[in-house]
C-alpha cells in the first residue's frame, strides 16, 4: 500500500511539474498584454509557429465579441482552426458567441493543389479566392505553403501593363518580375 501511495505521489509531482512547465512556456511567447482585438494584428507574426492542435487554456477568459470576430475572420481568410485563433487571442469563445463562428469546410491536399494549379493555368487564371470558391473550401493554415502560384493584384497588373507599354516587355516577363500571374479577371487591364 505504501508503494501505491508513493507511485501516486510521484505521478502527481510529475503532472504538477508538466503543467507548471506548460504554463511557463505558454506565458513566454508574445506575452505583451496585447490579447484584445486591438492588439491582434501584432500577433500575426507568431501564427506561423502555431501547433495545429494548440488550444486555448481551459482557464482562459471568455472572448469578447471583437475577439470572436477576429478569430472567425482568421478562420475564413487564412484557414485557422478555432483553437489556433483562441490561442492567439488567449481566450475561449463562450457558448453565447459560438454562433458567430461560421462553419468552414477546409480543403484537403488534393483540393489545395488544384487551387494552386488554377491560379497559373493560362486558360483559367483564377485568383486564389476564385479558385477556393470553386472548390467550396478554405485552404487551412497548415497547407498554405502548398500555394506557390500567386495571382497578381490590381497594382501588380498595372505595373506589368506599364512595363509592356513603355519598355516592350512581354506579359510573361512582367509576371516573372512580379512573381505572380495576372488572373483572368484583371486581364482586360493589360489587353487595353
Amino acid at each position: 500500500m505504501a508503494q501505491v501511495a508513493m507511485i501516486a505521489g510521484l505521478g502527481m509531482m510529475c503532472l504538477s511539474s508538466s503543467v507548471g512547465s506548460a504554463l511557463m512556456m505558454g506565458g513566454e511567447k508574445g506575452d505583451d498584454g496585447a490579447g484584445g482585438a486591438g492588439g491582434a494584428d501584432n500577433q500575426d507574426d507568431d501564427y506561423d509557429d502555431l501547433d495545429e492542435d494548440a488550444a486555448a487554456d481551459d482557464d482562459a477568459p471568455d472572448c469578447s465579441a471583437a475577439q470572436t470576430a477576429w478569430i472567425n475572420g482568421k478562420m475564413q481568410s487564412e484557414g485557422f482552426s478555432q483553437s489556433q485563433g483562441e490561442s492567439l487571442q488567449k481566450c475561449k469563445v463562450p457558448a453565447n458567441l459560438q454562433s458567430r463562428i461560421e462553419d468552414i469546410t477546409y480543403c484537403d491536399v488534393a483540393k489545395t493543389d488544384w487551387i494552386n494549379n488554377q491560379i497559373k493555368q493560362a486558360d483559367r487564371r483564377n485568383t486564389f479566392e476564385q479558385a477556393s470558391s470553386l472548390q467550396n473550401c478554405v485552404v487551412p493554415h497548415h497547407l498554405r505553403s502548398r500555394i506557390t502560384n500567386e495571382s497578381c493584384s490590381v497594382a501588380q497588373t498595372d505595373w506589368i501593363d506599364s512595363k509592356m507599354e513603355n519598355d516592350d516587355w512581354t506579359q510573361g516577363q512582367g509576371e516573372a518580375a512580379q512573381k505572380c500571374f495576372v488572373p483572368k479577371v484583371y486581364q482586360p487591364r493589360i489587353d487595353d
